[in-house]
This record gives C-alpha cells, structure tokens and sequence, in this order.
C-alpha cells in the first residue's frame, strides 16, 4: 500500500499541479511540499484536512491505509425519540376515522376556523363558521 507521501506526489502529478503550485494552495513553500513528497517531514493536521478536502479522497486513503478514495458516507445522526402523541390529537383522528366525505370537510372547516381563532388571525365569520358546521 502506498504511503501519506507518495499519495501526497501522485495526488499533485494527476491533477497537473507543480510543487510549488500545490505549496501556494495550502499556504507552505515548495521545499516543504518536496519534504512531504521524500518522506522528510509530515504535514501537520489541518494540512492533510485541506488536502483531503481539495482532492476530495479520505484521510484514509490520504495516509495510505486505504485503496478507496472517498470514505464512506457518514452514518445519520440518531433520531431523536419522538414525544408521544397529546391525548386530545388522538381523541380527534379516532373521531375522525370512518366519517363521510362531506363530514370530513365539513369538519376540516371547522378545525380551519378554530385554528384561525388560535392563531388569533380569525376571519369575521371563523365563529359563523364553526356554527355552521357544529
């Protein structure tokens, strides 16, 4: 398996970089990108970070303890536990459940119309509304 400084040569040479191009995008000198490429000396973290993210391939495969190049996918973040459900929201779609389709609408208008009352953004007839349909 290659080593962090041939992948660190073969990664400037296959996107037609010089050393002293490759030095100039991670802010060091070409002396130092030669030191990286012999084996000399090591860049530091956030260097490796830049390079990673500039060639997009994992540190993995950066330091040469990987033949694929980009790492897996990160895994999702743990859902976070769902609260259960307020007893009134239940009470409400069991009530809802087998009714018509004109009484659904009818009962959507008038949970529209109590909401628009709950939001205290109540058209004028929210009230006829809900007596309407009660």
């Amino acid at each position: 398996m290659a080593t962090l400084s041939n992948r660190i040569r073969s990664l400037r040479q296959e996107h037609g970089l010089t050393q002293d191009e490759l030095g100039k995008l991670f802010g060091i000198v070409k002396s130092t990108v030669s030191l990286y490429e012999n084996g000399k000396s090591v860049p530091n973290d956030q260097i490796k970070t830049e390079m990673c993210r500039h060639f997009n391939v994992s540190m993995d495969y950066l330091l040469g303890l990987t033949d694929e190049r980009t790492a897996p996918p990160e895994p999702a973040p743990p859902l976070e536990p769902a609260s259960p459900p307020d007893p009134a929201y239940l009470e409400a779609l069991q009530c809802l459940e087998g009714l018509s389709g004109e009484a659904l609408a009818s009962a959507l208008r008038c949970l529209q119309a109590i909401k628009a009352l709950d939001d205290a953004k109540a058209p004028a007839d929210a009230a006829v509304i809900l007596e309407k349909n009660a």
